[in-house]
């Protein structure tokens, strides 16, 4: 089984992925999802509730209806006039008494036929042979409904919605109401009878006010499931289709709302007590929700767009910071394979600016310092090499060195004695355990025993000076610079030279430089052919002792200090070692040009 990767050793493109998707998608998800679900129940609930709301405004207006219409009808039972038309024998058709009468009964019918547009006709028969029709004129057979009204000894009887015609229209749908008129002081007595009609499109309309065409519908069914009202006229009088919706209508004893989920359908349903029957709204649940759900498609556009805006985030996140980060990398990995040419590219000032241009700078200082650390240790083994001329064992030449120094000694050598002491000290300081920096003091006293050596060789066909101003004696250098420079003297300036040659070599000063001059009076030579020849390559020179000492000193502290051969007026060759004043052994990353 293979071991699983920890987070914090993953690439930085998967952590950024990883992290977008736990910190933003996923709570987005989460939190959308739980904020969809919630809306859904409420838009659910909004969508009984206004499936509730709409039919009880219906109910409402549909039982202010009926309420005013067997109001009419109860105002002729309490109406004197109405009483008298309809009973009083002295009413007399064409009389003066039952004109003016008459013209009052048919102006308060008027005033409710041009309020109520839902009425279609009124007609009022009295026992004494008055009659009067009012609004449209129809023939309709209506005598079961009579009848049953005769039965009901003055209660109130609604008819369902049936057709007459009308002299108007044509063929019409009404509702009615029927109700014979029994005589106030003597209950049992019948003195006529009321038929109001309604129009049963304008009741229609009036119970699907609000409702979308496509959305559902409102309709009124009897206590037989017969339906009463309904927009489709081949319904009316018919037991209503649906037997499940039919079903659930029927069992409820009151106000009930439910849901048929196999259509799709919202379902409420109210009592009407006066007719004995029950009111439906059904509605069309998708196209409720979807007129509801607008906050919901909102959220959901805004669980998307900061979904969109997260992944913008996360590319622009990944542009400017992983993917320059990435590219480092890479570019470091390049550093660690020996490749010191690479560049990163700086585009910015930010923090990943600055740190692409500081590993820019890193790799040119490591070049550098590579150069100049190999490159000087490497002439710094050539000049040790030449000086022992083969590989010897230090600590053996310097304990046969010591021996024959003491063996002289005994002997009573003292010269010969001081002659190996001398020999012994240039070793050590030749050598000098590897290391490439001495002091000035130390650098003069190799000098000065290489000097005294030659003189012991020459005798007095060789003389040294050797100054050195004090303060500058403890200055940090690189060894072995100065004793070339004087063996070039005397093997090549000396050459052939019968009066006694003189080396001066003097140290000093000169503000935070040291400045070694070494002059003799040998042969002289063109300094400046010298000096152009020491600016050649290494493999193009002949005096590669001097270029040697040169090309170490550049290396070491820059272009601008060097060994340099100087124009005089004496005879001879003179030159000047020009090096920086160091009291500590240097860091070359401080003399490095910026």
């Amino acid at each position: 089984m293979k071991r699983l990767v920890k987070f914090k050793d993953l690439s930085l493109g998967v952590k950024a992925n990883l992290l977008f998707a736990i910190v933003i998608v996923l709570p987005i998800l989460i939190l959308g999802s739980i904020i969809l679900v919630e809306m859904n129940k409420i838009v659910k609930k909004q969508a009984f509730d206004y499936t509730e709301s709409h039919l009880n405004t219906v109910e409402d207006n549909f039982e202010h209806i009926v309420q005013d219409i067997e109001n009419i009808s109860t105002y002729m039972i309490f109406s004197d006039e109405f009483r008298e038309y309809l009973s009083s024998p002295t009413v007399v058709k064409g009389t003066p008494a039952h004109t003016e009468l008459e013209e009052d009964l048919v102006g308060f019918f008027v005033f409710h036929l041009m309020s109520k547009n839902y009425i279609n006709s009124i007609t009022v028969h009295g026992i004494n042979g008055n009659e009067f029709n009012l609004g449209e004129p129809i023939e309709a057979d209506e005598q079961k409904w009579l009848e049953q009204a005769k039965e009901a000894a003055g209660k109130i009887r609604w008819s369902k919605a049936y057709p007459v015609h009308s002299y108007w229209s044509g063929e019409e749908y009404v509702i009615s109401l029927f109700r014979v008129i029994n005589n106030i002081n003597n209950i049992n007595q019948e003195i006529g009878s009321a038929t109001i009609r309604l129009k049963v499109d304008e009741l229609n309309r009036m119970l699907n006010t609000g409702i979308p065409v496509d959305h559902g519908r409102t309709f009124i069914l009897d206590e037989e499931g017969k339906v009463v009202l309904h927009e489709e006229e081949k319904l009316l009088g018919n037991l209503y289709p649906e037997e499940e919706l039919l079903e659930q209508v029927m069992t409820a004893s009151s106000t009930q709302k439910f849901s048929l989920k196999n259509q799709g359908l919202l379902v409420a349903t109210t009592p009407i007590e006066r007719g004995g029957w029950r009111l439906v709204t059904v509605m069309n649940e998708e196209d409720i929700l979807n007129e509801l759900r607008g906050v919901e498609y909102r959220i959901f556009l805004f669980i998307v767009i900061t979904t969109a805006l997260g992944l913008v985030g996360l590319i622009g996140f990944y542009l400017a910071i992983i993917n320059p980060v990435v590219e480092l990398t890479r570019k470091t990995k390049q550093v660690e394979k020996g490749d010191f040419t690479v560049h990163v590219e700086v585009n910015s000032k930010d923090e990943i600016g600055r740190l692409n241009h500081r590993f820019n700078q890193m790799v040119v200082q490591i070049q550098h310092l590579i150069n100049t650390k190999y490159r000087l240790e490497i002439r710094q083994r050539e000049s040790e090499l030449k000086a022992l001329q083969n590989q010897i064992n230090p600590h053996f030449l310097y304990n046969t060195l010591d021996m024959i120094r003491w063996t002289a000694r005994i002997e009573k050598a003292m010269e010969t004695s001081r002659l190996i002491e001398l020999l012994s000290k240039m070793f050590r300081i030749s050598l000098s355990e590897g290391k490439l920096w001495i002091t000035l003091k130390e650098e003069l006293l190799y000098v000065e025993s290489y000097l005294e050596l030659q003189k012991k060789r020459l005798g007095t066909k060789l003389n040294f000076q050797l100054t050195c101003e004090e303060e500058i004696k403890d200055a940090v250098i690189l060894k072995q610079i100065l004793q070339p420079i004087i063996e070039n003297s005397i093997v090549h300036g000396f050459k052939g030279k019968k009066e006694t040659g003189i080396i001066s070599i003097n140290a000093f000063a000169e503000g935070q430089e040291v400045i070694i001059d070494i002059k003799d009076n040998g042969m002289g030579i063109d300094p400046e052919k010298m000096n152009e020849h020491m600016r050649k390559p290494l493999d193009d020179r002949t005096s590669f002792a001097l270029s040697n000492i040169n090309e170490r000193i550049s290396i070491a502290f820059g272009e601008e200090y060097s060994l340099m051969f100087m124009e005089h007026d004496q005879p001879g060759t003179w030159v000047r070692v020009r090096l920086p004043l160091f009291r500590d052994k240097p860091n070359l990353k401080t003399i490095e040009k910026e």
